[in-house]
């Protein structure tokens, strides 16, 4: 009998339980999250030297998937000390009085293309905006996974820069984000 009441039980938990998605632990060596766009006609890059980020997700449970980022405003570097000394300054980043930046995921769906989307919030400078974008993945049951992503912000949405160039004439209004992380499954 007690048999028989371990198997129904076990049954009963296996359908009933939740499906969970996986849990990721970043390569921060091998990832990076990193921003370009222009200044004075000259292309410029840089990237967020410190971020952290968690990410649950599978592709055949969308649902219970989510990502979550942060990074600190000031890490933001280019390798040119003139746009590095300017971006945490007030009309920039803030980074005195806004540490730090976040984007928090909404929702996921797969595209007919194979990739997916994602919809979330991006807070930064205390201003939240819808943002959407692509990303795509290698094999997800491959160690480790990629996932990449190239996405345009508008940099006054967020009151960048917006009071030294209100017209865009220096640095452009489009910065992409590129995204390219490096994770593995804990």
């Amino acid at each position: 009998m007690t048999y028989i009441f371990s198997i129904v039980f076990l049954s009963f938990i296996t359908l009933f339980s939740p499906v969970f998605a996986a849990s990721f632990e970043i390569d921060y060596t091998k990832s990076s999250i990193s921003f370009s766009g222009t200044h004075a006609g000259n292309a410029f890059d840089g990237k967020f030297e410190n971020w952290t980020a968690n990410i649950t997700f599978d592709p055949e449970n969308l649902d219970a998937s989510s990502i979550q980022a942060n990074f600190e405003t000031s890490s933001a570097k280019t390798g040119n000390s003139l746009y590095d000394g300017t971006l945490p300054q007030a009309d920039w980043f803030d980074a005195k009085n806004h540490p730090k930046a976040e984007f928090q995921s909404t929702k996921i769906t797969s595209q007919p293309d194979g990739t997916f989307q994602i919809d979330g919030t991006l807070t930064l400078r205390k201003i939240s905006k819808p943002v959407s974008f692509k990303f795509s993945l290698t094999d997800f049951k491959a160690s480790p996974v990629t996932a990449k992503a190239n996405f345009t912000l508008n940099r006054f949405d967020y009151d960048i820069g917006k009071k030294s160039d209100p017209k865009a004439e220096w640095v452009s209004k489009e910065i992409v984000l590129t995204l390219n992380i490096i994770a593995n499954k804990k």
